[in-house]
């Protein structure tokens, strides 16, 4: 009798455990839902530092850890570089293959300066998501770094798919505090004429930059480059100045 009353006591014992455990657990998930629901809304009405709160709300209350791309992105967006930064390292430490990781790690790296940093984030970046932008973006820190093979070979590799090179967008310095928007395949013709120019020829120089002209006429920086390549009129004192200097890339 006394082992039947001690092995019902245990039933008893177990069974609530088993309740509490699975009231938890529906807490825990209903806590989820609601931070789930509140990023979402912030979402649809572009309060990105509402959304922010709410995710990470939610991954602290044990909600999936796939949402923390998104929270990288939104700190990317509210100009929280710094900790999207450092989310996207630890994102890319567990999954080495994780191109949102890889991306906010090459573009942030470049913005602070590193160019050797975000070279490296997009050697690695570039095979997973091979696309004309991601390309370009190598191509301009191997420039920056002259890395002259390098960088030729990588814009061949933006022109292999112009389609899309046509479709994407780069935004390139004009002037302090001037930047223009410019077709991938319109900026890489032009930093293949900047190679050509380097290298003293001129004749192949001014074919790339006709070419970027012609992909976008309103491509500013190509148009620059070009002008510059024009012979001084003649009884005019020769620009030799500036004649030399390194064209835009």
């Amino acid at each position: 009798m006394k082992q039947f009353v001690l092995l019902a006591t245990v039933c008893i014992t177990l069974g609530s455990a088993a309740f509490g455990q699975k009231q938890d657990s529906l807490q825990a998930a209903t806590r989820q839902q609601e931070h789930l629901n509140v990023y979402r809304r912030s979402l649809a009405y572009d309060d990105m530092h509402s959304a922010a709160y709410a995710l990470t709300n939610y991954l602290l209350a044990g909600g999936s850890a796939n949402f923390r791309d998104s929270l990288a992105i939104i700190y990317y967006r509210t100009g929280n570089l710094n900790g999207s930064y450092k989310l996207a390292k630890e994102i890319n430490e567990g999954d080495a293959k994780n191109v949102t990781a890889l991306t906010l790690l090459a573009d942030i790296s470049g913005r602070a300066g590193d160019t050797k940093a975000s070279l490296d984030w997009y050697e690695k970046l570039c095979p997973l998501a091979p696309d004309p932008y991601n390309y370009y973006q190598l191509a301009t820190r191997q420039f920056i770094l002259e890395r002259v093979g390098e960088c030729r070979t990588t814009l061949q590799k933006v022109l292999t798919d112009t389609a899309k090179a046509r479709q994407e967008q780069v935004s390139l310095e004009v002037s302090p505090g001037r930047s223009e928007n410019v077709p991938v395949l319109a900026a890489a013709y032009n930093m293949l004429g900047a190679l050509a120019f380097r290298d003293k020829k001129g004749d192949e120089a001014k074919k790339f930059y006709e070419l970027a002209v012609k992909e976008f006429p309103d491509f500013i920086i190509a148009r620059q480059n070009l002008e510059s390549m024009k012979p001084a009129p003649a009884g005019t004192k020769s620009p030799a100045k500036t004649t030399g200097t390194k064209p835009k890339s």
